[in-house]
C-alpha cells in the first residue's frame, strides 16, 4: 500500500525532490531561464532555430533526472497543441509554397499550403518551449525556496507570497483533483464513457467538490497567516535564504551564450 500511495502522490504537475544540477540552482537562476527561453521562442518562427531551443530545454530536463516525468507533463497541453495546429494550418495568412489541402466543409473553406504547415508547426514548437521550460521550473523548484528567492530580489512580500502560493497551488490542486476523481470512481462514476453532454454533467461532480476544497483551503491559509502575524512586519526576514553559487554563474553564462547564438541565427543566418 505504501508503494501505491507513493505512486499516487506523484500524479500531476508537482515538485519532485532531487539532487541534480538543475535542482541545486538558485530559484532566481531558474526563473531567469524561464523568462529568457520564453522570450527566445518569440524571436523567430524558423523551425530549425525553434527546434534547437526546444532540444536545449530537453537536455536540461535530462540533466534534472526527471526527463520521463517532464515528457509526461507535456501531455497536459496536448489538446491545446492540436487546436493551435489545426487553426494555424487552415486559417493562417501564411499561404506561400505549394498547395497541400483545398476543401470545403459546409460553409467553412479549408486551405493549407507549405507555408501554413511550417507556420503551424512553429506555433506548436513555441507552445512546447514555453510549457517545457515552465513545467521544468515547477518540478525542480521547491515552493519555499522560490518565495525566499523573491524576497532576496526585494520583491514586495505580498507579491512574492502570491506568486509562491500560486506555484504551490499547482501541486495541491493536482493532488485534490486526483483524490476527487478516485473518490467518484469508487462510487461507480465513469468519466471516460458517455456522450459529451453526459460527460459535462459528470464533470460537475468533479468541479463542485474541488471548489469547496479550494474555498476551505483558502480559509485555512488565511487563518494560519493571521495566527502567525503575517503583514505585521514591514520587511520580514528570511531564514536560510538561497545563495547564488558557481553552478548559477555557469548556467547564466551558458544561457547568455545560447541567447546570443539564437539572436545571431535569427537575424543573419536563417531568416
Amino acid at each position: 500500500m505504501a508503494g501505491g500511495r507513493g505512486k499516487k502522490n506523484k500524479k500531476g504537475l508537482i515538485y519532485i525532490p532531487g539532487d541534480s544540477v538543475i535542482h541545486c540552482l538558485d530559484p532566481r537562476t531558474k526563473l531567469l531561464m524561464l523568462v529568457v527561453f520564453s522570450i527566445m521562442s518569440f524571436l523567430t518562427t524558423n523551425l530549425i532555430i525553434m527546434t534547437l531551443i526546444f532540444a536545449f530545454i530537453a537536455v536540461l530536463a535530462r540533466k534534472s533526472g526527471l526527463f520521463t516525468k517532464w515528457i509526461h507533463s507535456l501531455r497536459l497541453i496536448l489538446p491545446l497543441i492540436i487546436f493551435v495546429f489545426i487553426i494555424d494550418l487552415f486559417f493562417s495568412r501564411e499561404n506561400s509554397g505549394f498547395e497541400l489541402i483545398s476543401a470545403q466543409i459546409g460553409f467553412i473553406p479549408l486551405y493549407a499550403t507549405e507555408g501554413s504547415l511550417c507556420f503551424s508547426s512553429a506555433m506548436v514548437i513555441r507552445l512546447l518551449i514555453i510549457a517545457g521550460i515552465s513545467f521544468l521550473f515547477i518540478i525542480t523548484t521547491k515552493y519555499s525556496d522560490f518565495v525566499k528567492s523573491l524576497h532576496k530580489l526585494k520583491v514586495p512580500p505580498i507579491i512574492s507570497f502570491s506568486l509562491g502560493y500560486a506555484l504551490s497551488s499547482t501541486t495541491t490542486l493536482s493532488r485534490d483533483a486526483n483524490n476527487v476523481l478516485d473518490a467518484q470512481r469508487s462510487r461507480g462514476l465513469e468519466f471516460e464513457k458517455g456522450s459529451v453532454l453526459k460527460k459535462t454533467d459528470k464533470l460537475l461532480s468533479l468541479f463542485i467538490p474541488l471548489t469547496v476544497i479550494m474555498l476551505n483551503r483558502s480559509n485555512q491559509v488565511s487563518n494560519a497567516m493571521q495566527c502567525r502575524g503575517y503583514g505585521s512586519a514591514e520587511r520580514p526576514t528570511v531564514y536560510n535564504a538561497p545563495v547564488t553559487g558557481a553552478y548559477d554563474y555557469t548556467a547564466i553564462f551558458i544561457i547568455a551564450l545560447f541567447l546570443l547564438t539564437v539572436i545571431i541565427l535569427s537575424n543573419y543566418l536563417l531568416i
